[in-house]
């Protein structure tokens, strides 16, 4: 059901992706890009973009528990690659949108973390439909990866980086796996099958 602007809602085409966004495709053409053309710049538009996309994502209560850093600095960015054993994609990438989590002053405290995880799904996504690579990188729970991210990016202690998304141009095509698995659909009941 579309809503009509007069009821508080905007109309369909006034979306920001209403046209030429993304569709199902994406979702099953996106696979992990571990390898960027070196710093190659990612337009300040199609970073915001991604912003976009990733405040599209739904939100428990409409609560505003995320806020988004996009980092361009090629000093940022490779700092940001030392965070985790697994970070070092980030080295190379364009730049970097680090999702933080906000735990105080929400109507619902224990749900952040899951409005940042559909905000990054939704980030990955959209980096697909605008032909950029990506990879996330997770940073919680783990207290020194937060540490990390919080010395050189400033982040006020009591906000929460929830993870790193890199992004850029890839060097080499991600592999792009069918991660469909009938063995773990079931009807109706957990354990049952269609015979």
């Amino acid at each position: 059901m579309i809503r009509t602007a007069s009821r508080g809602y905007s109309p369909l085409l006034a979306h920001p992706f209403a046209e030429g966004g993304v569709n199902m495709d994406e979702i099953f053409k996106r696979g992990t890009c571990r390898h960027f053309k070196e710093l190659t710049p990612v337009a300040e538009e199609d970073l915001l973009t991604l912003v976009k996309a990733g405040m599209q994502a739904r939100a428990c209560g409409n609560q505003e528990a995320r806020e988004f850093i996009i980092v361009t600095r090629d000093d940022l960015v490779k700092a940001i690659s030392h965070n985790s054993l697994v970070a070092g994609p980030a080295r190379k990438a364009g730049a970097a949108i680090v999702i933080v989590g906000k735990k105080e002053d929400i109507s619902f405290p224990e749900e952040w973390s899951f409005d940042c995880a559909a905000a990054a799904e939704n980030i990955l996504i959209e980096a697909e439909h605008l032909g950029l690579g990506s990879i996330w990188l997770q940073v919680y729970p783990y207290a020194d990866r937060k540490a990390h991210l919080l010395n050189i990016l400033d982040i006020p202690a009591e906000m929460e980086p929830f993870c790193i998304i890199a992004v850029g141009y890839a060097e080499r095509k991600p592999v792009r796996m069918n991660r469909y698995n009938e063995r773990i659909i079931y009807n109706d009941l957990y354990g049952s099958r269609k015979k």
